[in-house]
């Protein structure tokens, strides 16, 4: 049976719910129990880009002393070049049966860090082992910025989500939210598939963002659709066109998305969000 078919996992307390993180837990304990998770997942696949075609790879993502995840390759591998030319990696990560976690990060090579590669051959002797012929070979890679998300599907129709960002990056923010023209007609909490939609003191309507599952049902529900309930949906393919790819921050704002996020990091993207608008 495939796990991860929709179940039941009934009578969880607040703190079994992905492991009790919420949008309001501090980004670097959200980051840290994300890292842990995958450090001892350590063998996972990540996907990438090159010459314009998917690729996928395995790696032995390990944790260094200072925090950082590093892996390795051999400079002599078609995937050292890949990641010489486009430093960039994407992977997900099934934890247990009802958690998964997606990362999504620029790499740094650090190979000729002499601290790192006698920690890492400490930690890991067959692997100094099977290079012994050619040490040199080995090219090292620590996740130097990025962003990325955990899920917990804890109940048959209910998701818990939290984002991160790690390395001075801010996590992305979800595609769909509320704005202060929002009239309190109700029709996008009566047709919300996780009841992450509540009413406010202010007679408005908020997304739980940590409970949506960005599914866009709200959006195509609204009369007022575009101005009341937000899409990023159109703007995204130009957000990518418009992004650094140093910092993964849009670099000419679009004008057309609310909330915090754009406020903070691209002046002029954003309006000022209305009372008791969720930040995401």
């Amino acid at each position: 049976m495939n796990q991860f078919l929709r179940g039941t996992q009934h009578n969880l307390s607040s703190i079994d719910i992905l492991w009790g993180l919420t949008d309001q837990s501090p980004q670097e304990e959200i980051c840290e129990k994300a890292f842990q998770l995958i450090s001892e997942c350590q063998y996972i696949s990540v996907s990438m880009v090159s010459n314009g075609h998917p690729e996928s790879r395995v790696i032995d993502l390990q944790r260094l002393k200072d925090g950082r995840m590093i892996f390795i390759t051999s400079k002599y591998k078609p995937f050292y070049q890949q990641l010489c030319k486009c430093p960039e990696i994407v992977a997900c990560l099934p934890i247990d049966t009802w958690f998964m976690i997606r990362v999504r990060a620029f790499v740094k090579e650090v190979s000729e860090d002499q601290a790192i590669r006698d920690e890492y051959f400490e930690a890991n002797p067959g692997t100094k082992l099977m290079y012994r012929n050619n040490l040199s070979a080995v090219a090292f890679f620590v996740l130097e910025k990025g962003e990325g998300e955990m899920f917990h599907l804890y109940n048959s129709e209910r998701v818990r989500r939290v984002r991160f960002g790690f390395g001075g990056l801010t996590p992305w923010p979800l595609t769909y939210s509320i704005s202060y023209q929002c009239v309190g007609c109700g029709i996008c909490q009566e047709n919300c598939a996780e009841q992450a939609i509540f009413k406010g003191s202010d007679g408005k309507y908020h997304i739980s963002h940590m409970d949506c599952d960005d599914c866009g049902i709200c959006y195509t529900k609204c009369p007022n659709a575009g101005t009341a309930l937000l899409s990023r949906l159109e703007a995204y393919e130009e957000d990518k066109r418009n992004c650094d790819p140093v910092r993964f921050q849009p670099a000419v704002p679009t004008g057309r998305v609310s909330g915090h996020h754009y406020a903070q990091n691209c002046p002029g993207g954003g309006g000022e969000p209305g009372p008791g608008h969720l930040f995401f």
